[in-house]
């Protein structure tokens, strides 16, 4: 049972660029996080602290940070960019969450990648992929 779980996903990253790989990474950490949010009724975040995503769970008027093999944080490759909201990614308790569009690019490839999270179950939806000429003049 266990290799129909792990063989088709290393398939997948087997087949991805490095940044498609970036973000298949950060969608598993948000829906993820957002599951968690729902089930544990507790406010999940996760903001981009030097170059690392971290996820942190609200206690008591409080954010405390998470340290949780399924809430691992992707490694951000040096030569990619992610565009992170500035204040973090929230996921409430009552099934929602942020909707914002995010940004990932790599620097080597010239690829760039715009991705929106859908705020009922926090699944990432690749809005387009432009060259990066068309990317600046958005």
């Amino acid at each position: 049972m266990m290799a129909g779980v792990v063989l088709p996903s290393a398939a997948v990253l087997l087949q991805k660029s490095r940044l498609e790989t970036l973000v298949y990474r950060c969608s598993v950490l948000c829906r993820e996080a957002f599951e968690r949010a729902v089930f544990a009724g507790r406010q999940y975040q996760i903001v981009l602290q030097a170059g690392e995503l971290k996820v942190f769970r609200r206690e008591a008027d409080e954010w405390q940070l998470v340290n949780d093999v399924w809430l691992r944080a992707p490694v951000i490759p040096s030569d990619c960019q992610l565009d992170w909201p500035a204040d973090g990614w929230t996921a409430l308790p009552e099934g929602y969450c942020e909707s914002p569009q995010l940004r990932f690019h790599d620097v080597l490839a010239n690829q760039t990648i715009f991705i929106k999270i859908r705020p009922y179950d926090a699944h990432f939806v690749r809005e387009s992929q432009l060259p990066e000429d068309a990317a600046g003049k958005l």
